[in-house]
């Protein structure tokens, strides 16, 4: 139960985060990943290694996700794992308030990276 209600929670995260506005990106270069393929990515303060595997035609999308400065500071990565359906996008946001958006491409066959800054929407008057 407690793990639906995780899921649940992620879920609902993620769609608020596909629902707000995301302007051009900034001088980060799209990566395009293949199964199984890693890509290391700076966000922020922290530091991201990714990788996807295809399950049931969808993304599954695992991020290890370090802090620079862990390595002085001490302490452990960050697993965080993510389905991410064809077409749509997971957004992965960060201290500095820029985000991480890992697009899922038809077939599951590839994902896309790229780095976005996060503009809020005000309400219309």
């Amino acid at each position: 139960m407690k793990t639906r209600n995780i899921a649940l929670t992620l879920g609902g995260v993620l769609a608020l985060a596909a629902a707000t506005a995301v302007s051009a990106a900034d001088a980060w270069s799209e990566t395009k990943m293949k199964p199984l393929m890693a890509a290391s990515l700076d966000a922020g303060g922290a530091h991201v290694v990714s990788y996807f595997q295809p399950a049931n035609g969808a993304c599954r999308l695992t991020m290890m996700i370090a802090d620079r400065d862990m390595e002085t500071k001490g302490g452990a990565p960050t697993r965080v794992q993510l389905t991410v359906e064809p077409g749509r996008a997971a957004y992965v946001d960060d201290a500095d308030g820029k985000s991480s958006r890992f697009t899922c491409l038809y077939g599951a066959e590839a994902m896309n990276v790229i780095r976005v800054d996060r503009v809020a929407l005000s309400p219309e008057r």
